[in-house]
C-alpha cells in the first residue's frame, strides 16, 4: 500500500459524525467508521462507507489510563463487522479545538497496546481519527506493522473540503499567467488545481470544450478517453482541421474508407489542444472505450470525473466508479427532439448533473438503461442484425454543447474552491434555449438497494478496489 495515505468522506457522513462529537458539551465523544481501500500510484485513499456512533457511558465510557475510551464490547463488535464485510475499521474521538488537532500521548499508548491485537482479528489495516472543529488526524496501522498518517481528508458534497491535522504551509505565488484568475480563486486554489488528476470521458462535442476548458484554469494531469476518430460531421463542432477528418482524401473516389482509418483520433486532437492551452500538463489520452480494463482503471485514481458520452455503458463504469471510489462527477448532455414527419424542432434541452457518492446515482433516476446496456453490447454485426429501425444521428450543435461544458467547468471550480453557497441545491441544472431559461430538476434519491449507491451490503458504495467494476467479460 503506497504512500501518502488520504481520507474520503461523504457530506452525509462528516456531518453525522461531526454532529455526534460536536453537540454543544465541550467534552469528548466516540465513534467508529467502516472503510473501503484503494491504492494507486499516487497513494492509498480510505472511503468511508457507515458510521457507527459510540453512546456516551455505554459504549464510550471513562478510560483507565487516559479520559474516555471505547467499550472492548463496542470495539469487537464493530471490527469484526468490519472483517466480515472485507472493511477497514476507524476507532473515532474529538479534542476540542479549531484547525489543529493531533493524538495525545494516552492516545498513542492506548493504540500501541491494541491495535497489533485488531489487526490479528481484521487481517486489513485499522486505525483510529480524531478531529477537531475544521481539523481531522489519523493514525493508521498495516498488516506489516507499520504506521501511516493521514495526511489529508476530503469531504465530497456541494462543495470539495478538505481537512488537515494543521493549516497546510502557505503556497508558492501562482504564475503570473493566471493572475486574473487568482484574483478571486487565490494562489491556494490555482496550486490545488495544478495538483489535481481529472477524467474526462468522452472527447467529442461536449468533452472537447470541456478539455479545453479544464487545461486552460490549469488543472495538473487529465485522462480523456475516446475510441472515435474525427469525421467530416464533426468539423462544425470541434476545434479540429479540415486535414484532421482527412478531407482532401476524401475527395477522390474510393478512398473514402482509407480516409476514415487515417483521420486523427479524438484523444490527439484533445491533447493537441490541451497542451496548446497549458504547455506543461499531463495529458493522458486512451483511444479506447471506457468499458476496457485499461480505460477504466485509469479513472478510479482521478480527483473528479466528467461524463461526455451518450453511450449507456458509459453511463454505466461512470456511476459505478463515482459511488464505488467516492469521486465526485459530473454528466452533461443535450437533446434536440424532432417532428419525424414535418422536421420541426419540438424541444432542445441541455443537461448538466451533478453526480455525488450521496445524491441518488443515475441508475437510481432511471438513466441507465438495461435493454440498451445489452444491445450495446452486442458485436455491430449482430446490433445491425437485431435493429428493426434505423438508427439516425442525433442533432447536435456546438452552441449547446459548449453551453454544458462551461457550466460543468463552471460547477468543478466552485466546488473545488469551496465556493457554492451552502444553500445551493444539489439537483442537476436543465437549459432550455427556445425558452431562455434554465431550471433545477430535481432527481431520485438513493435506493437503499441499489448496487452502486446503496446501504445494502451488497452495494458497491465506497469499497474501494475490494470489488471488481462491472466491465463486460472478455
Amino acid at each position: 500500500m503506497n504512500d501518502p495515505w488520504t481520507l474520503t468522506l461523504e457530506e452525509p457522513l462528516y456531518r453525522e459524525l461531526m454532529g455526534h462529537l460536536f453537540p454543544g458539551d465541550r467534552d469528548e465523544h466516540g465513534a467508529a467508521i467502516s472503510a473501503g481501500i484503494v491504492s494507486t500510484t499516487r497513494g492509498t485513499r480510505l472511503l468511508g462507507r457507515e458510521c457507527f456512533t459510540a453512546q456516551d457511558g455505554v459504549d464510550f465510557v471513562p478510560g483507565r489510563r487516559g479520559y474516555r475510551m471505547l467499550t472492548a464490547a463496542f470495539v469487537n463488535e464493530k471490527i469484526r463487522h468490519c472483517r466480515d464485510e472485507n472493511l477497514t475499521y476507524l476507532a473515532i474521538h474529538n479534542h476540542r479545538g479549531r484547525d489543529q488537532v493531533g493524538f495525545s500521548d494516552p492516545d498513542n499508548s492506548s493504540h500501541e497496546r491494541g491495535y497489533p491485537a485488531l489487526l490479528d482479528i481484521s487481517g486489513r489495516p485499522v486505525g483510529a481519527l480524531v478531529l477537531a472543529e475544521n481539523a481531522l488526524a489519523g493514525d493508521i496501522w498495516t498488516p506489516d506493522r507499520a504506521r501511516r498518517v493521514i495526511r489529508e481528508t476530503v469531504v465530497v458534497g456541494r462543495n470539495i473540503a478538505r481537512l488537515y491535522p494543521k493549516p497546510p504551509t502557505l503556497p508558492a505565488k501562482a504564475d503570473a499567467t493566471y493572475d486574473r484568475q487568482v484574483r478571486w480563486f487565490g494562489d491556494r486554489g490555482q496550486t490545488l488545481l495544478g495538483a489535481l488528476k481529472v477524467g474526462v470521458i468522452g472527447a467529442g462535442g461536449v468533452g472537447l470544450p470541456l478539455v479545453t476548458m479544464l487545461a486552460r484554469v490549469g488543472v495538473g494531469m487529465l485522462v480523456v478517453i475516446d475510441p472515435d476518430r474525427v469525421d467530416p460531421t464533426n468539423l462544425p463542432r470541434l476545434d479540429a482541421r479540415r486535414i484532421d477528418a482527412m478531407m482532401p482524401l476524401r475527395r477522390v473516389p474510393g478512398l473514402a474508407s482509407i480516409a476514415d482509418r487515417l483521420s486523427t483520433p479524438k484523444v490527439r486532437l484533445a491533447r493537441r489542444l490541451a497542451r496548446r492551452a497549458n504547455p506543461q500538463i499531463n495529458f493522458i489520452g486512451i483511444g479506447e472505450n471506457v468499458i476496457e480494463p485499461a480505460a477504466a482503471l485509469e479513472l478510479i485514481d482521478c480527483d473528479f470525473l466528467f461524463l461526455a458520452a451518450d453511450s449507456h455503458q458509459a453511463r454505466m463504469i461512470f456511476n459505478a466508479i463515482t459511488h464505488q471510489f467516492l469521486i465526485p462527477g459530473i454528466q452533461m448532455g443535450t437533446r434536440i427532439d424532432i417532428e419525424k414527419e414535418w422536421g420541426a424542432v419540438t424541444d432542445i434541452r441541455t443537461n448538466v448533473r451533478l453526480v455525488l457518492p450521496h445524491t441518488g446515482c443515475m441508475r437510481c433516476n432511471g438513466l441507465i438503461s438495461p435493454s440498451r446496456l445489452q444491445d450495446e453490447a452486442r458485436s455491430r454485426t449482430d446490433r445491425e442484425r437485431n435493429r428493426y429501425v434505423d438508427e439516425v444521428p442525433a442533432p447536435t450543435v456546438i452552441t449547446f454543447n459548449t453551453t454544458a461544458a462551461a457550466q460543468a467547468a463552471t460547477d468543478f471550480m466552485l466546488m473545488i474552491g469551496e465556493l457554492v453557497d451552502e444553500r445551493a441545491p444539489i439537483d442537476y441544472l436543465r437549459f432550455r434555449p427556445r425558452e431562455r431559461k434554465m431550471e433545477p430538476v430535481v432527481g431520485s434519491a438513493s435506493r437503499p438497494d441499489c448496487p452502486d449507491c446503496g446501504a445494502a451490503s451488497r452495494s458497491r458504495r465506497a469499497r474501494g478496489d475490494q470489488v471488481e467494476l462491472p466491465l463486460p467479460e472478455r
